[in-house]
Formats: structure tokens, C-alpha cells, sequence
């Protein structure tokens, strides 16, 4: 499965992508803003977004999640230190896959790609 990271942190962009490839995955691209999330899911065309909810200089990951969903039909893995539930209500009109709480843990990633996977015709 192709995966497209969206996280502004670098050292936590570069741990999701150990643990994807680790899990089996491919990632097909890193962006740290919802502009560069978008520009790189039309170049790369993954199977899912994992999305981080809150970006750097003033960038959303849920504006991101919005556009990815109306031009791809892409859907998301939602990551975020705050999950709460306002956050996730908001979530829901883009069909999230699932929500990871930070920090990341390998067995929570993994669980939620393989339901990712459920949904693609990579299954």
C-alpha cells in the first residue's frame, strides 16, 4: 500500500516512515503542509494519508483532509496529541480511516493500516 506522510515535525515524519516500511508499506512521499500534501498526493497518488490534524505555520490538517477528499477521494489516518471529541466530529465528513493518538505506537499504526488495506482494492 502507497502511504503519503503529512507531518510538519521532521523527526517524527521520519519515525512514521521507519514504522510504515517496517509494517510492509510504501511511503510514497513526506509533506510538513496541507499545500504540499496536496501537491504530492496529485503527483504520487497514494492509497491512504496518515494526517496530522495540526500543522506548522498555520496550516491544517483537516483543510488538507477536506481537499484531498472533494479531488481524490482520498481518505485519511488522522494523527494528533489531542483526539478529542470536537476534533473527531470534525473528521467525519472526510470518512477518516481511523485516529492514531501521539506518540505513535507501532501496534496502534499497524492496526490501522491493515484496516486501511481492508479498504483498498490492495487487499
Amino acid at each position: 500500500m502507497r502511504v503519503l506522510i503529512v507531518e510538519d515535525e521532521a523527526i517524527i515524519a521520519m519515525h512514521l516512515a521507519i514504522l510504515v516500511a517496517e509494517l510492509g508499506h510504501e511511503v510514497c512521499a513526506t509533506a510538513a503542509s496541507a499545500a504540499g500534501a496536496i501537491a504530492l498526493a496529485t503527483l504520487h497518488n497514494p492509497d491512504v494519508v496518515l494526517m496530522d490534524v495540526r500543522l506548522a505555520h498555520g496550516s491544517s490538517g483537516i483543510d488538507a483532509a477536506r481537499e484531498l477528499h472533494a479531488q481524490q477521494a482520498l481518505r485519511c489516518i488522522f494523527l494528533s496529541a489531542n483526539l478529542d471529541e470536537a476534533t473527531r466530529t470534525a473528521l467525519l465528513p472526510y470518512e477518516p480511516i481511523d485516529f492514531v493518538g501521539k506518540p505513535v505506537l507501532p501496534v496502534v499504526l499497524q492496526r490501522a493500516l491493515k484496516k486501511a488495506e481492508g479498504l483498498t482494492d490492495l487487499s
